[in-house]
């Protein structure tokens, strides 16, 4: 039977959302996880590639969430130079409509309440402004859920952390436009996965192809809006597919946006939590949000289930963030910095950065990437981009 009081309420029931309500319930609170779509899943807004390293550290290589292992990497620039690297083992190209089902069923398994095609529309507040619960619609019905605590995994919109009063409003050099086809029929690399870069192909962003088979990928392409000239990231999509491919078929199409990590990312407010994409702490360098959307729901769950259990003051939420941002901070204030820079280069600066990936690496086999100390060594390496150092704030 449905109740109307809980420990905790997730909105969202994606990775982070799904990661944080299994912890939760897995320490015996009482959890209700909702989700708006009418299931868990879809419709999928993810490229769905995940470093091998972070997953294999989380999960058991479950055979049915993996569409493809990689072991190559391809940057082409402008020019159309090709830097090839051979990278065993370096990510998995999930299937994020099973997986992330696979997710909530887990958190269910474990004890939470799982209601999908529940839309929250609105937020409980007491007369000193604390939220206590949730507004669901549900079937045409106006359900309220209260809570001790609310966690926000509903994305890039976080329409919750809003009701609520927290700021969750983009720049527009905060974020990624972003447009992805299913191809099937297309001449690829099976186990290759490819990064095309130029200000005239994407501007501000990239182009990807992630393979799921021996001739269907994932191809997407981003772009930071306002360099975009006022076109749309399909637009440039189409333009590339038009570029690289010579045959293909179109099975399914996505779009929506990557709210980047800054200095501004709120993470905590009173009773709140925010995590995932709603907490703004997608990669600023890579726009990758998979990993970091998985840590920060199952740290936001165990300092949610330390908080609850043991009647800690309020102010004892902040671990969440100092744990998190203990873990990834210096990663995300690093490439947020990078990002200023990749976004002021020129289409030459990434012709020469790419010949001199090609030069530094050559045809040697790469088990392990330092992308910070990748990142210093290209920096130092090549003066011509102190230009563009001099005028970025860090």
């Amino acid at each position: 039977m449905k109740k109307d009081d809980y420990d905790s309420i997730v909105v969202g029931a994606g990775p982070a959302g799904c990661s944080a309500a299994k912890v939760m319930a897995k320490n015996k609170l009482n959890v209700l996880l909702l989700e708006k779509a009418p299931v868990v899943g879809s419709p999928l807004c993810c490229a769905e590639a995940v470093s091998l390293f972070f997953f294999s550290q989380h999960f058991d290589l479950n055979p049915k969430w993996i569409s493809n292992l990689i072991h190559k990497v391809v940057l082409v620039s402008p020019e159309s130079t090709r830097f090839n690297l051979f990278h065993p083992d370096c990510a998995v190209v999930l299937e994020r409509k099973i997986f992330d089902k696979d997710l909530a069923i887990s958190a269910s398994s474990e004890g939470a309440e799982v209601n999908v095609n529940a839309c929250v529309v609105g937020i409980l507040k007491d007369k000193k402004n604390k939220v206590y619960g949730v507004k669901v619609k549900e079937d045409g019905k106006e359900i309220e859920y209260k809570a001790k605590m609310i966690i926000c995994a509903d994305g890039i919109e976080s329409k919750t952390a809003k009701f609520a009063g927290v700021d969750t409003t983009l720049e527009l050099n905060q974020v990624s436009s972003c447009a992805q086809y299913l191809l099937a029929g297309i001449e690829i690399v099976p186990d290759c996965v490819e990064f095309w870069v130029g200000k005239k192909l994407a501007p501000g962003g990239y182009a990807w192809i992630f393979p799921k088979g021996k001739d269907c990928a994932n191809v997407g392409l981003g772009i930071t809006p306002n360099l975009a000239d006022g076109k749309k990231a399909k637009d440039f999509l189409d333009s590339f597919i038009l570029k690289r491919f010579s045959k293909y078929s179109k099975v399914e199409m996505m779009s929506g946006g990557v709210p980047f990590f800054s200095r501004k990312s709120i993470l905590v407010k009173d009773n709140l939590l925010l995590v995932g994409d709603a907490a703004r702490l997608a990669d600023p360098l890579s726009g990758a949000g998979i990993a970091n959307a998985i840590l920060s729901g199952k740290i936001a769950g165990e300092v949610t289930s330390e908080f609850i259990k043991k009647n800690h003051p309020q102010k004892y939420l902040k671990e969440y963030e100092k744990k998190f941002m203990g873990k990834r901070g210096r990663y995300l204030r690093f490439f947020s910095f990078c990002r200023k820079v990749f976004l002021k280069m020129s289409d030459s600066d990434y012709d020469s950065i790419v010949l001199f990936l090609k030069d530094y690496f050559g045809s040697k086999k790469v088990e392990k990437i330092d992308i910070i100390g990748l990142v210093k060594v290209i920096l130092k390496q090549n003066p011509f981009l102190l230009r563009i150092l001099k005028n970025v704030i860090w």
